[in-house]
Order: C-alpha cells, then structure tokens, then sequence
C-alpha cells in the first residue's frame, strides 16, 4: 500500500496581513486554517500533521477538536524551510510520500489533493523519484506531492522558498495534474486578497 502524509505549514508570521494573523481570520464564521484541515481529513491522506509556530497557543485552542498532530516549529522565523525540516523529521516512516500544503489556500477543494494524490499513486515506484504538481493555465500551484526519495532533501532546504529550488533542480521527475479551477495558484496573503475572497462566498 502506498502511503502519502500530509504537512500543513501554518507556522509563518502572516507579515503581509495587517489585519491580523490570516489563518485565524474568518469566511462564513469558520477560520482559513479550519476550512483548510476540514477539506484534508475529508481527502485520501495518511496522515495529517499541522505545523505551527507564530501564535501557536491561539492555534492549540481552536484545532484541538481535531485529532490530528500539532507540530511545535520553533525555529519558524527562519522562514517556512524550517517547517518542512521539521515534518519530515515528524511523519510517519513508512510514507512512501508527503504532500507539502500551505494553510492560507483554503480553496482548494478536496477532489483537488486526491487528483494528485490519485497521480503519485499511479506513478511511484521505489526506485525512482516523484514530484507530482499541480497546474492551471500551464502556472504550477500548491499543494506538491514529494515521493521518499527526496526526504533526505527536504529535511536540508534553507530560506523561505519551501521547495521551489527542489522542483527546479528536478523537473525530469515531475508528473504534473492539470486542475481546471485557479485555487492552487490563490493563497491569502493580505487583506486585498482576503476582501476578493469574501466577496465570492
């Protein structure tokens, strides 16, 4: 059986939202990290485990109803390589995968990880590497699917550009998942992009 955990980065310092920390603001009562998670437990994951960071007391209170890991990152001003590295040092060994996911991109709908998840499943093998990546209009998005291969990798990235610079080094392992809606490319960074998000609902 092939396996694929989940991380959920919400550890970041939400600079760029002056409203206040943007996972924790609200669309039709329910916060973005809440309607993030909801939309994973309901998909064909593992495992899920969120990583957080920056208020993560406020965090603890609200995601306590759901049974899923809490990961402390407390080196997460160093910027969102450092949640990754601390996933991967967390989830189960036996994943023969892991799914990297940002929790401001509550959009996203559950068909959409298990599209992807649907792909690495159909293409991963032990000996060979696998990056599976979402795109709309030929823009890569979010989530990505790693296969164990890159474990070693990711737990060595530095700065604050998660994996990109992975991906770019290994494009001949990546099988791509065209995604007919643009929520992959929408994360909510500030307020102008959390007001166009409440208009729509």
């Amino acid at each position: 059986m092939i396996r694929v955990s989940c991380l959920l980065l919400a550890a970041g310092l939400s600079s760029r939202m002056i409203i206040g920390n943007k996972l924790l603001l609200k669309i039709n009562k329910i916060t973005i990290i809440e309607i993030t998670i909801e939309n994973l437990i309901l998909s064909n994951i593992d495992n899920l485990y969120v990583i957080l960071g920056h208020q993560s007391n406020l965090f603890t209170k609200i995601l306590k109803k759901f049974n899923v890991p809490l990961i402390l990152n407390k080196s997460y001003k160093e910027g969102m390589s450092s949640s990754i590295k601390k996933g991967i040092q967390t989830i189960d060994s036996k994943s023969n995968g892991v799914m990297i996911c940002l929790a401001d991109m509550p959009k996203i709908k559950t068909n959409t990880y298990n599209a992807l998840i649907k792909k690495f499943k159909i293409f991963y093998n032990k000996k060979n590497r696998l990056i599976v990546v979402p795109e709309h209009n030929g823009e890569n998005g979010n989530p990505v699917i790693f296969s164990n291969h890159f474990f070693s990798y990711l737990e060595n990235i530095t700065g604050d550009k998660g994996a990109k610079v992975l991906i770019a080094k290994n494009k001949k392992y990546i099988k791509k998942v065209n995604i007919l809606d643009d929520s992959i490319l929408k994360d909510v960074d500030n307020k102008k992009m959390y007001e166009v998000l409440l208009k729509y609902e």
